[in-house]
């Protein structure tokens, strides 16, 4: 179901609308989940960070942030050993330095996580987030090992990036209010987008800030391919029901074909001729028929 930056006729009417959108969204269950998770992680640093005594608070909250964030440093240093739950620990853990960070991405989780999982459903919903922390990790990862390694990644940045530009590319004409102006989902995508590339190109010349660009525009391209796709559209527990029927017909195809050189064989040298496996085989099969 391809995505072209227009709301796709053949998806129906929007149930969003065209029009300016006014009114607060309704919690859905997985933004819910997801901002109490991450609002937990949260209050649990923060908290952390204020208990210990000044001189071991930062330290402290730098070998928490490299040990749950992605440090591609500690993938070499533990190497064979790898820290793979960094995958997806990376995308619950925030600054505890400001408010902002962990704000931000919350409240556009809120209003568009919220539109985008009322439209493609809860499932769908989850398999595309947790796909982006995936992706934007597995990205962000590799650059690591060439772009200051030290220094841990944290934040849902890159996930939530995937939402807006997702579900941007689903429904662009709709408009909500940025700051005080209302403009297109389409047009907030393409900002966001803009601003992180100005960013990243500012860092790689060594005048940028701390903020993780490259999270943020993998999770992007990842959220505009799940649509342009269609990927958004797959329910996961559908894929894993078709992949398990598709085994089992190719299963069931081998059995029978087995099956015909057995019988031949008994044709040629009788029941005799067959080895205990062949034996447990046709045995196996007569039960299932």
């Amino acid at each position: 179901m391809p995505v072209n930056w227009r709301d796709p006729e053949a998806l129906g009417p929007s149930p969003l609308g065209g029009g300016l959108q006014l009114a607060m969204p309704s919690w859905t269950r997985a933004v819910r989940a997801i901002v109490l998770a991450n609002g937990i992680v949260f209050a649990a640093l923060f908290v952390t960070f204020l208990a210990l005594p000044a001189g071991t608070d930062r330290e402290t909250i730098a070998a928490i942030d490299g040990l749950l964030g992605l440090q591609a440093a500690r993938w070499v240093a533990w190497f064979p050993f790898l820290p793979v739950w960094q995958l997806g620990t990376w995308a619950f853990v925030h600054s505890v330095y400001g408010i902002w960070h962990i704000l931000g991405n919350m409240l556009f989780l809120f209003f568009l996580g919220t539109m985008l999982e009322e439209l493609i459903g809860t499932r769908r919903f989850l398999a595309a987030y947790f796909s982006a922390i995936l992706v934007s990790g597995l990205a962000t990862l590799a650059t690591g090992f060439f772009l200051h390694p030290e220094i841990p990644t944290v934040g849902a940045s890159g996930a939530v990036l995937c939402v807006v530009v997702a579900m941007a590319a689903l429904r662009p004409h709709v408009r909500v209010i940025f700051i005080l102006f209302p403009i297109t989902l389409r047009t907030l995508a393409i900002l966001y987008v803009a601003l992180d590339l100005f960013g990243l190109l500012l860092s790689l010349k060594g005048a940028g800030t701390n903020v993780a660009h490259f999270a943020h525009l993998s999770g992007a391209a990842w959220g505009f391919l799940l649509a342009r796709q269609g990927w958004i559209w797959r329910d996961p527990v559908q894929v894993v029901g078709e992949w398990r029927a598709g085994r089992e017909a190719e299963r069931a195809r081998d059995d029978e074909a087995r099956l015909d050189e057995l019988l031949a064989k008994i044709n040629r040298g009788g029941i005799g001729s067959l080895s205990a496996g062949e034996r447990a085989f046709l045995k196996r099969v007569s039960k299932r028929r």
